[in-house]
């Protein structure tokens, strides 16, 4: 799990917070998540491997207001050769604020779909969630 707060830079001019930093929420988000798992992306970046986000889904259920304190939770979805799924809870106070979902692609440095390295794959598959 992943706690933050919600930051002026992350609202719109009436202070709530603007569709877009959930997106943001989120890669702070999976990016802890992927670390918690052994998976140390600068690291992977070195073998020449690279993630990206392919697709991204966002359903909002409150609004989330300046100062705000949330917890964000990732969990690995559907793991294939070269993408994987991640889904995204964001809560305050317990109540489930936003879901969504990011679909990550791994390429290689010319931007064509390269497997996900079998070490990674095999940590993906084995959290919590986690299904080939």
């Amino acid at each position: 799990m992943y706690r933050t707060r919600i930051y002026y830079q992350d609202t719109d001019a009436g202070g709530v917070v603007y569709f877009a930093s959930y997106l943001r929420l989120f890669e702070k988000s999976w990016f802890e998540r992927l670390l918690s798992l052994g998976i140390d992306l600068p690291q992977w970046e070195a073998t020449g491997t690279y993630l990206m986000v392919k697709s991204a889904r966002l359903d909002l259920k409150e609004k989330l207001r300046y100062g705000d304190e949330v917890d964000l939770e990732t969990s690995v979805g559907v793991v294939k050769n070269a993408q994987f799924s991640l889904r995204h809870t964001v809560s305050k106070k317990g109540r489930v604020i936003a879901e969504g979902e990011t679909l990550m692609v791994c390429v290689d440095a010319s931007g064509k779909p390269a497997r996900i390295p079998q070490e990674w794959k095999g940590r993906l598959i084995a959290s919590p969630g986690g299904s080939p």
